[in-house]
This record gives C-alpha cells, sequence and structure tokens, in this order.
C-alpha cells in the first residue's frame, strides 16, 4: 500500500500531539511534578518524529519532504510539514527545559503554552489536506470529525500511560464513543457515493470497531479501579492505535477520483 507512511506519519502525529494537550491541560489539576511531565512530554516528541520521519517514505526520496514548504501558506499539506515541524521542535525544547531545569518557571510555562498552540494548529491542519472535493468518499464533515477524534482517542490513551492517567482514559473512552457513535452515518455515506470500495473496507472496519471497543473498555475498567493500572492502560492505548491503524488504512483505500 503506498499510503502506509502517509498511516503511520497521521496516527502517530495525532497521538503525540493529543497526549501533549492533555498532559498539559491537565497538569494543574493532576499535579503531576514538572519532571514527570517533562519525561511524558519527550516520549509524546519521539513518537512524533517516528512518525514525521516514515511519512516522509510517501514521497519517494524523504528529502522532498523541504520542497514542500514553498507552498506555506497556500498549500494545506506545505502548512502540515511546517507546523509539524514547527510542534516537534518546540515539543522537544519543552521537554529539554522541563527535565533539566533551564530557564525560570515562567519562561518554561510561557515556553508550554506556546507549544500549545503549534498543537492545535498542527491537528487542525491535517484534515484540512484530505477535505477534497475531488475525492467523493473524503468530502464530508465525517474526515475531520474523525481526524480530530483519533487525536483524542490515541492521545488521551497514551496520554494516561504517561502520567495523566484519569484525564486521558477519561478523554480517550468519550472519543471512542463519539466515533463509533457516528460511525453508521459514516458509512452510510460513503456507501452512497463509493459502494464498491466500501465494501471492500467491511472487514477494516469490523476490526477498528471492535479494537476501539475493548481498548475502550480496558481504559473503563482502569478509571472504575480508582487508580492507575500499567497493565491495562498500556493494552488500552495498543488497542487504540492499532485501531486508529486499520480505520487509517481504510480511509487511504477510499481514495478515488470523481470524474
Amino acid at each position: 500500500m503506498h499510503e502506509l507512511p502517509l498511516v503511520f506519519f497521521t496516527v502517530l502525529a495525532q497521538a503525540a500531539a493529543g497526549a501533549y494537550l492533555i498532559l498539559i491541560l491537565s497538569q494543574p489539576a493532576n499535579g503531576m511534578d514538572e519532571r514527570r511531565l517533562s519525561v511524558g512530554i519527550l516520549v509524546s516528541m519521539a513518537l512524533l518524529s517516528v512518525g514525521m520521519l516514515v511519512g516522509m517514505f510517501h514521497l519517494g526520496v524523504p528529502i522532498r519532504a523541504f520542497n514542500l514548504l514553498a507552498g506555506v501558506g497556500r498549500s494545506p499539506m506545505s502548512n502540515e510539514i511546517l507546523l509539524g515541524g514547527a510542534f516537534a521542535g518546540f515539543g522537544i525544547l519543552v521537554g529539554l527545559a522541563g527535565l533539566f531545569n533551564k530557564g525560570t518557571a515562567a519562561q518554561r510555562k510561557a515556553l508550554r503554552w506556546v507549544t500549545v498552540i503549534f498543537a492545535i494548529a498542527f491537528v487542525a491542519t491535517i484534515p484540512k489536506v484530505y477535505q477534497l472535493s475531488t475525492v467523493a468518499a473524503w468530502n464530508t464533515p465525517h474526515t475531520t470529525i474523525q481526524m480530530l477524534a483519533s487525536v483524542f482517542i490515541t492521545g488521551g490513551a497514551l496520554a494516561a500511560v504517561l502520567g495523566a492517567f484519569r484525564h486521558g482514559a477519561a478523554v480517550s473512552i468519550a472519543a471512542v464513543f463519539v466515533t463509533l457513535a457516528l460511525r453508521f452515518d459514516y458509512i452510510t455515506f460513503v456507501t452512497g457515493v463509493e459502494p464498491i470500495l466500501a465494501a471492500e473496507q467491511s472487514a477494516l472496519w469490523v476490526t477498528q470497531a471492535v479494537t476501539l471497543l475493548i481498548g475502550g473498555a480496558l481504559a473503563f475498567f482502569a478509571l472504575m479501579k480508582q487508580k492507575s493500572a500499567p497493565p491495562l492502560l498500556l493494552s488500552a492505548c495498543g488497542l487504540v492505535i492499532v485501531g486508529e491503524l486499520v480505520g487509517r488504512v481504510s480511509f487511504y483505500n477510499l481514495w478515488a477520483i470523481t470524474m
């Protein structure tokens, strides 16, 4: 599958961005110390870096990614690359500054919030790359909804593993519920515009739904235990990421130019 690098890039990047946002936004409430927060941020940035490196192979020659920056401001893909790189760079800086106690507390806090802006801008740009009128199965609000839901499904589960236990798990569970609640309407739409391609995705859709359900259930059980349960959280995180990878494969399989 030619789009496989993009499958890993989008899902891993969204997971990293979601985890970063939840770690930062929940920190005042959960009281996570700065060292643990910084480690969590750096793990998220490592995942983002892996996703971006894999994504470059979609271009054939990875160095071509820099050529795409010529379209910044008018090309969603160029904006995606620029904002992704900015988010990664600032995120790594935030993690290292917190880990090694560089700068004042106020400066580190300001840097964290600047990076929040880059994270939000980055995840908001990704769906714009695929909201194409020429691809009937993608030309729907469901494309944006699914991409944004993935940020919180995978990012919430990852954040729960990295320390934001209750907030991360709750966000992931809620996002899984939203995604599955809209699934029938989405499949109905895709079947209406691309019936043959839609029929070919049935097994992938079922696999995605099952893995998300099990992952969400494990996260719920962890919440009910009222304490961090690493085996449950790790399993839930792995399952929802696999589920989103499978779902993203089905998404790219729906690519067909409308004549």
